[in-house]
Parts: structure tokens; sequence; C-alpha cells
């Protein structure tokens, strides 16, 4: 709601510039009202953002918090106290002073403005003068508040910093007087061998060994303290020793270095380290690795093993990074894929992502598989060979991580599968041939029952509805017309018919001749069946008329249709044809038999089903072989 008042706002020039800049946002419905205010708070060095509703005053606080806030009351769809509240229940923003504009003069409201959270109330309208000298008061407040805030944090951090650099101080005095004692303990208690040696008389040559923790070096019931190097090695081993310790001495820098000694017959592996102690004095630390030379020696025997292994294998090997370069690969790999050796494999296979499966998403299908649990099989691809071919490649293949669960790289095992796929593909075609050719032949239920092996099929239907039609006259035609011409004509008019039946959902069972049999309700039983068979006996009617127009023949159609029980199936062991059989499809013959070219008869059944849809003639009564006379109707059209 617009507020009244606005026009008594003269905006001042001030020649003095506040000794501070602020960010101010302003609340106000009425355009003119935030058009004044802006110009005159930014005439006077204020940062100002103007809005027009709550709303989106709401969503300018929560991207930049502003300094102050003038907010008005009276606003369509979310008021001042309304906004004001939001803010102040928002651990975010409840610290943004809020000074209300408003018409309303009333102290009831002024006293719920600063029940919701304001700081102070302007009532409209106002003086210029009035609202700087009360921003500058909030806001010089709100710069002391948050000084003295500033100011009690860092002395607070000062106060824990001293209070943190004297708890570490004396911790520190506790570790070091701990790690003393750990430090006579662990000397005392470690399976390495620490010694001190010292150089005598100045001559490197001639160096003590002082008392170590508990090892005698390789003789363990000699007494080696005070004896020389040259005493304690043979001369290889010293010499070595002499080195080593007179380069530390010089560089003052830790050495590494592995030696040998032999007990009894018996080589035992060392690993030392000597480090610089005093300018003439070196800590040696070594440690027993024998037990680890000889893993070393196992692992390269089983390495050279399993390269061999890889190296002969019939299948391909190989091991890839996850972006998709090869590591190895084996010689089998490389002649799957058409390159003379392992080597040139790698050289040209920059990317397998993209150079060699023929689906470029089939590597990332590769890593999501792996990522799902570790590892896959039968991993079926196309991809490119070197002269452009393509193959199929079946990949077992898994992810070796490292001990933090990284993967480190893929490794596995291709198998060239394309002969099998062919035969897999040919045998799918000729399995899909022979399905479309059943199809053609027997109702897909029907269809599916035979290849699941039921033989016989035989099904028993309350209800079906069945259709008889002849050529009138087509005998006498045939005679005077060549075998060719007079199968294309008839294949002409049937294919019509076979369109009907499948469009009105009926099954055709059977061609006799010049004769068509069309049933309605199997192999799925259809309650609407009967008006489905009746409207396309009517509509074979009208596409025999229009193919005598196109040919110039004078063909009618007698056809009967009767609706009852009937038994339906399938029987033999080959030719196989689903056919009806009961009464039934007796009575519906009788029907085309004894009706009239270019007429539909049907039984007082059909008509008692279809007299209120179609348009019907009362026959009367006739003899009909081996039922006697019944009751008979002509199917004439559909109700106009």
């Amino acid at each position: 709601m617009a507020e009244q008042g606005a026009s008594a706002i003269n905006p001042l020039n001030f020649s003095e510039k506040p000794e501070y800049s602020a960010d101010i946002l302003i609340v106000d419905d009425v355009p003119t009202n935030l058009r004044v205010l802006i110009n005159l708070l930014r005439k006077n060095n204020y940062s100002v953002r103007g809005v027009t509703n709550g709303g989106l005053a709401l969503k300018f606080v929560e991207i930049k918090k502003p300094d102050l806030i003038l907010l008005d009351i009276m606003m369509p769809e979310m008021d001042g106290y309304e906004v004001c509240q939001i803010l102040k229940e928002n651990p975010q923003t409840q610290d943004i002073p809020i000074i209300f504009l408003s018409a309303l003069t009333e102290g009831f409201d002024k006293a719920k403005a600063f029940k919701f959270g304001a700081i102070d109330y302007i009532s409209k309208p106002f003086q210029v003068e009035e609202i700087l000298a009360r921003l500058e008061t909030h806001l010089s407040q709100r710069a002391l508040q948050k000084q003295l805030q500033e100011q009690t944090e860092l002395l607070a951090h000062q106060n824990l910093q001293l209070q943190a650099e004297i708890n570490e101080r004396k911790l520190l005095e506790e570790k070091l007087r701990s790690a003393e004692e750990k430090m006579r303990a662990v000397f005392e208690a470690m399976t390495d061998i620490v010694t001190l040696v010292s150089i005598s008389d100045g001559n490197i040559s001639n160096l003590d060994i002082l008392p170590s923790n508990w090892m005698r070096l390789y003789q363990p019931d000699s007494d080696i303290v005070g004896q020389t190097i040259e005493q304690l090695f043979d001369s290889d081993t010293a010499e070595t020793w002499l080195n080593v310790i007179g380069q530390v001495l010089e560089t003052r820098e830790t050495l590494h270095f592995d030696y040998c000694l032999s007990d009894r017959g018996q080589e035992m592996w060392f690993s030392a380290a000597v480090s610089p102690v005093r300018e003439d004095t070196v800590i040696v630390v070594a440690r027993d690795i024998s037990d680890r030379k000889q893993a070393e020696e196992a692992l390269i025997i089983a390495e050279e093993r399993y390269h061999s292994i890889v190296e002969n294998a019939i299948a391909g090997i190989f091991q890839s990074t996850v972006d998709g370069q090869y590591l190895s690969v084996n010689p089998a790999l490389a002649k799957i894929y058409g390159y003379a050796s392992a080597e040139e494999l790698q050289q040209s296979i920059k990317n397998i992502n993209t150079q060699l499966y023929v689906n470029p998403d089939r590597r990332q299908e590769f890593i999501e598989s792996i990522a799902a649990q570790n590892s896959l099989s039968g991993f079926e691809s196309m991809v490119f060979c070197k002269d452009k071919s393509i193959i199929w490649i079946s990949e077992t293949a898994r992810a070796v991580r490292d001990s933090t669960g990284n993967i480190l790289y893929y490794e596995g095992i291709v198998s060239d599968i394309t002969e099998r796929k062919l035969a897999q593909e040919a045998l799918k075609f000729q399995q899909n041939q022979t399905e479309a050719l059943l199809l053609n032949i027997l109702p897909q239920p029907i269809a599916t029952r035979l290849q699941k092996g039921e033989n016989p099929i035989a099904d028993h239907f309350e209800e079906v509805s069945v259709i008889f039609a002849d050529l009138v006259g087509f005998t006498e035609f045939a005679a005077n017309m060549s075998p060719k011409k007079l199968l294309e004509l008839l294949n002409k008019i049937f294919s019509q018919f076979d369109k009907l039946a499948k469009h009105h959902n009926l099954e055709k069972i059977k061609t006799i001749g010049d004769a068509y049999m069309v049933v309605g309700g199997l192999p799925v039983p259809c309650a609407d069946a009967i008006f489905e068979v009746a409207q396309m006996a009517l509509d074979m009617q009208r596409e025999l008329a229009q193919l005598n127009q196109h040919t110039g023949q004078t063909f009618e159609l007698r056809i009967g249709i009767h609706i009852g029980p009937a038994i339906a199936g399938v029987i033999g062991m080959s030719k196989f044809i689903y056919d009806l059989w009961g009464d039934t499809v007796n009575t519906a013959s009788r029907m085309e038999s004894s009706g009239l070219p270019g007429k539909i008869q049907v039984t007082e059944a059909v008509y008692e089903r279809l007299k209120d849809r179609f348009e019907f003639e009362q026959r009367g009564l006739i003899s009909v072989k081996g039922k006697g006379e019944m009751l008979t109707y002509w199917l004439v059209g559909n109700p106009s």
C-alpha cells in the first residue's frame, strides 16, 4: 500500500561528509519515496540500494548484508512487520539495525515496531535532517558495538594464545622427560642393531665399537666392545664400512646400504643406516632383512614365471589405466587385434575409450560395471582391429586397488568370440524366420503354446462368431481364365479380406477354393466379437464392389453368419492349421450355402444379438440341411 506524505521530503545538499561509509537498504513500495531517499543518502556518501517489496528485500539480504535497513510498514503481500520478524529470527541477519519509516503515527504501531526488533521509528512526512541524524547516530552506535566486539574477541584470543603457550611449554617439558625415558627403553627393547662407532687417535682405520643395546653383531658369544671394524669383518666388508663411515663424517649426511655376512655357512643380510652424531662419531642402525631378501628372490622367480605364462597364453591378457591406456599386453591380445607384436599394439592404441570400442560409450560401461562389483565377466563388445575390421570380444576383468581403496589399474582376459556371435546371429535369424512363418500360419497365442511343446491343442469356447463367404460364379469364371491370372485376381480379393480381418481383430481360419472363413471370439474370447463379424461382412461386400469397378468383373458374395459354442485347436504332426469344429461351424456354412448372391444371411441368434445395432430384413422360415426349418434374416447394413 502506498503511504502519504512522500511529497514533504525536501532533499538538501550537505557539504560535510560523514566520517564513515555504510551500506543502506531502503524498502518502500512507492517508487517516488524510494527514489528521493536513494538520491538523498547517496549525496551524503552512503552506499544505497532500494527494493519495492519485502520479498525482494529478503533475497537482497541473502546476497549481501547491509549495515542498516530503512523499512516501510504498509506494503502489499508482505508488510514491514513480517519482513522485520523474518530477519530477526534468522541468526545470520538478526543483528542488522532496522528503522521503520511509516505514515502510521499511533503509539500502538510504534510499540509493535519495537516489539518486532526495530531500533527506531520515523514517521512520515519526515525531515531530511531527522533521517540523517538518526542514521548517523545508529550507524555510529553499530560501529562502536562492532569495534568493542572486535576488541573483546581480540583480547579473548590473546588470552587463549597466552594460555596455550603456557600449556604448550609445560607439555613440551613433560614430553621431553617422557621422551628421554622412552628412548632409553626403546634402545633396550628394539630388535634393530644400534651401535655407536667413533674414531680413535684420529685414524679412521682404527674405529672402536661402543656398547650397543644388546647385539654383538653376528658374534653373539664374543665381547666386541672396543674392537675395530677390521677386527670384526673380512677385508672387503671392512673396506666398505670404512668408506661409508668416512663419507658420512665428511658430508654430515645419512647413508643407507645393504650388506651380507656369513654365519656358520649361512648368509645373513642387513640393511644399515649410518648417520653423523659428532665430528668423530656415527650411529649405525642395522636391521636383519634376510627374510625380505628371500621373499624378494622368490618374488623375482614368481614374476619370471608369471611373465612366461602371460607371454605364452593363448588368451589375450592386459593391464590398463582408468583413463584408457594400456600398461601391458601379451602377444595373444596383439594377435587378436591384428597387430604384429604387443609393443606395436601399445604404441598404436593410446586411448582405449576412443580407438578400440566401436560403441564410444562402451569403455564407460566397462568402468561402471567394474565399479559396481569390482569385477566383471562375459563383457561382450565390438572392437576395431588394426585393419579397421570389426570383431566381437568377451572380457573378464577386475580392478586392482591400493591399501586405501583407490583403483591402480584394471587387469583382465580377452577372448575372440566373433565366430560364436556370427553363429548366434545366424541361429537367431533362423529362429526369427521360423517364428514369423509360424505366426503367419497360426494365431500368436497358439504359436507360443506350440513352441513350448504343447500338442495337441484343443480349446472349448462358449461363444464364437463364424463367417462363411463364397464368390458366386467364380468356378465358371475360372474355367476361361489362365491359372496365373486367376490366382492373381483371387489373391487380390482375399488379401483385401485379410486386411479387413486384421482391422476388426478377427481370426482368419482358412480359404477353401473361392470360399473364405473368418471367426471372432478366439483364441482370446471377446464379448463384442459378433459386432465386428457383422461389420466385416458388410465391409467385404463394399470392398468386393470396389474391386469389381477396378477389374471390370461382376463378382458377388454369398455370406452366412452364426454364433454359438465351438471347439478350436491344432492337431496332427505336420502342416499345422488352426481350425474350428462344431455345430456352430456347420450352421454358419449352411447359412452361406442356402443364401443368395449379394446377401448376408444370419441366424435368429445373430439377429437377437444385433437387432438394435444393425438393420435387418426377415427372410422367414427356410429348410436347412441337417437342421430342419430355421427362421433367418438378411443383414442389410448399419442403421441410417
